[in-house]
């Protein structure tokens, strides 16, 4: 069987096996089950029966791999920004959505990247850890596995991802930085469209101001995003009067063929490496400002 070899930090030192994956890891129950049934764990290269035993810095750990059921391949090939045994960041092309809503859509860059992992031979999954807007560009992280969608999935969830944004708009504006704590629901008049409401959830942006073009009445901002709601970036820029050129659905003026919004910095703390990470990818050729 294959498995996934890792050192054993120094923040693990005298823990158990049961503790890393439930404590460290954040592992499921299922999951810790079929690692446990599998009996195919090893320590320095030698089965570790016990589950219970303290391990040690400077010990190697090796972990079945456990997968979740692939999803079908899609042929394109992808922008790799970083790829690790335990997840993988790619540079998403605007147009293409993130992952599969409908059995039926099989074109999505999760689709993309399983046809990449497949290709190179790798027992691995295709599992997005966030998404991006089908009409965003950008960075976008995917763990392999269950183990690895199960520590950045809680990351993600404590906010210990950050990710970054570019966005062209329109106005120009003198604040340098700027708070947009303001809450995100639906809109019950157009189905595609969220708005600021105070029965939203909560969303929390902050926006620092790079350039002002008073010729063209444009800024480049950049975003940075404490929660994740759908068109969080959008609907807040356009409700403090800045919608994202191309974004028409918020107010956006139509000078550029796609919304001029980019993922452009993904950090994280590895959960297996004990290591800070920081990923950039720049805006495409089609941008505009």
């Amino acid at each position: 069987m294959t498995h996934l070899t890792l050192p054993i930090l120094e923040d693990w030192e005298g823990l158990t096996l049961t503790t890393i994956l439930q404590e460290k890891f954040h592992l499921g129950k299922k999951a810790r089950h079929e690692i446990r049934m599998s009996h195919d764990v090893l320590l320095n290269n030698k089965s570790l029966d016990d589950w219970n035993t303290p391990l040690f810095v400077g010990a190697s750990l090796s972990l079945p791999i456990i997968l979740h059921d692939k999803i079908p391949v899609y042929e394109y090939d992808l922008e790799i920004i970083y790829e690790d045994d335990f997840l993988l960041v790619v540079n998403k092309p605007v147009g293409m959505k993130t992952h599969p809503n409908d059995s039926y859509e099989t074109d999505t860059c999760a689709n993309a990247v399983q046809y990449y992992l497949e290709k190179t031979d790798q027992e691995a999954n295709a599992l997005a850890v966030h998404r991006l807007d089908q009409t965003t560009s950008g960075l976008v992280l995917f763990a392999k596995n269950k183990l690895a969608i199960a520590g950045l999935s809680w990351q993600m969830e404590n906010r210990a991802i950050h990710r970054t944004y570019l966005a062209a708009v329109d106005g120009t504006w003198g604040l340098v930085m700027q708070t947009i704590n303001k809450p995100i629901g639906e809109d019950r008049h157009h189905g595609s469209r969220r708005q600021i409401s105070p029965y939203g959830q909560p969303a929390v942006t902050h926006v620092k101001v790079l350039e002002n073009d008073t010729e063209n009445n444009t800024s480049l901002v950049e975003c940075q995003i404490e929660t994740g709601r759908t068109h969080q970036i959008r609907v807040h820029l356009s409700g403090i009067g800045h919608p994202i050129i191309g974004d028409t659905l918020y107010g956006g003026s139509n000078r550029a063929n796609r919304i001029m919004l980019h993922a452009e910095k993904l950090h994280l703390n590895h959960p297996f490496k004990g290591k800070e990470m920081n990923f950039s990818a720049p805006a495409g050729d089609d941008w505009v400002f």
